[in-house]
């Protein structure tokens, strides 16, 4: 029936949302996972493309990115997130479906521990989930099974678990109206043309006064008292009041969602929308060109303090240095370094500093030797370069 349409469609996306957080982390491109903070490689993926933990600035961008896109859809579409997508909600809903389709086969007690049980195994899904995305699910699955040898990592999935069940007994809605601020603060980003959830003034008289969006309110409100912080727009009501009305003549609902105030409104931007809108575009390109420009190497010296120049009987004088070179493409690269400066045929690098192996996605610490003159004042700035082939990669200031 065309009334149950909009919890058809709640579900549907509901459905989808839950398939995607549990697909994801097992999803991947090239060979990499989709999106996953990989705890082990040190190493954020973002749609197969890895950030190692020196690129950082990127997880900023992508952190931002993702904040003001959800102001966005706050400003456009009001307290859909509550009822539509927000973990909370869409647990809570997994769990009451669930439940209902034992209602009228099941005795009070045995829907009691249906209820439990439901919580638990949810809770226990959603423990299991939050690891793949910092650990391969095969692995997640691996060190729970040997919970002796990983207590750690399996006193924090009951630990998880416990905790989403308990929400899921006691807590409930009640998160919503008395705990979350969202409702507040979404209250403060309306604009022009954000979408709510009203009962509409202008059929105000045909209310049969009948109490059904009254009884189907997750959040135990009357839509017919006008806004209210609390309505999380899940749409229930919509369905309740359309499921009364289908029979009379005209077989219109009385609530909807509309965007403004005034029926017939079309989604229009206001100040606040367009402004987010064009802060979101430019953090997404500033993001793709730092994804897509990143360098593919990195490359760190450092000076051992703990050692000593040491001069030797030639004029010379020594210096151990330490470098940090990092392979952050997807194929095993040979690296070498090089240096460059005023004067550099009296200053050379001792050690291991041709053909560095380092396989992909991964770091390698190399020690070498600077021989200068110590007396030769025109070595007052030196570049250590990182080359790959015939190409400079990176380079680095010092001063021996």
């Amino acid at each position: 029936m065309t009334y149950a349409l909009i919890t058809t469609k709640r579900q549907l996306v509901q459905a989808m949302l839950i398939a995607s957080a549990l697909l994801l982390p097992c999803a991947t491109v090239g060979g990499n996972p989709v999106l996953r903070m990989d705890i082990g490689l040190r190493t954020l993926f973002l749609v197969g493309v890895p950030v190692r933990i020196d690129q950082f600035y990127l997880v900023l961008l992508a952190t931002l990115l993702i904040i003001v896109a959800f102001l966005l859809l706050t400003v456009i579409l009001g307290r859909v997130w509550c009822g539509w997508l927000c973990p909370q909600t869409v647990f809570n809903d997994l769990a009451e479906l669930i439940v209902s389709r034992f209602k009228i086969i099941s005795p009070p007690f045995t829907l009691r521990v249906i209820e439990h049980l439901t919580a638990l195994l949810i809770s226990m899904l959603v423990a299991f989930n939050l690891f793949c995305w910092f650990m391969p699910p095969v692995l997640v699955a691996s060190h729970l099974i040997n919970f002796p040898v990983h207590p750690l990592m399996f006193s924090t999935f009951l630990g998880t678990t416990l905790f989403g069940y308990l929400n899921l007994i006691l807590v409930k809605r009640s998160f919503c109206y008395s705990y979350c601020p969202y409702g507040r603060f979404q209250a403060a980003l309306m604009d022009t043309g954000t979408l709510n959830l009203a009962f509409l003034e202008e059929t105000r008289d045909r209310c049969l006064r009948c109490g059904a969006c009254v009884r189907t309110c997750p959040m135990e409100i009357d839509i017919r008292d006008g806004f209210q912080i609390e309505c999380i727009g899940c749409g229930r009501c919509i369905d309740a009041c359309r499921g009364v009305m289908h029979n009379r003549p005209d077989g219109i609902g009385l609530i909807d969602y509309r965007f403004g105030e005034v029926k017939g409104t079309h989604f229009k931007f206001g100040s606040k929308a367009l402004s987010l809108t064009v802060l979101s575009m430019l953090l997404l390109v500033a993001l793709v060109w730092g994804l897509v420009g990143r360098n593919q190497a990195a490359f760190a010296v450092q000076r051992m303090a703990t050692v000593e120049p040491r001069l030797m009987p030639d004029g010379f004088q020594v210096q151990p240095w330490r470098a940090m070179i990092g392979n952050r493409s997807e194929s095993p690269n040979s690296y070498s370094i090089r240096i460059r400066a005023v004067g550099a045929d009296k200053i050379t690098l001792l050690g291991p500093v041709n053909d560095i192996r380092i396989p992909a996605n991964e770091h390698r610490e190399v020690t070498f030797v600077i021989r200068h003159k110590r007396s030769d004042k025109s070595l007052d700035k030196v570049h250590l370069l990182l080359v790959n082939g015939d190409k400079t990669v990176a380079f680095v200031p010092i001063k021996p």
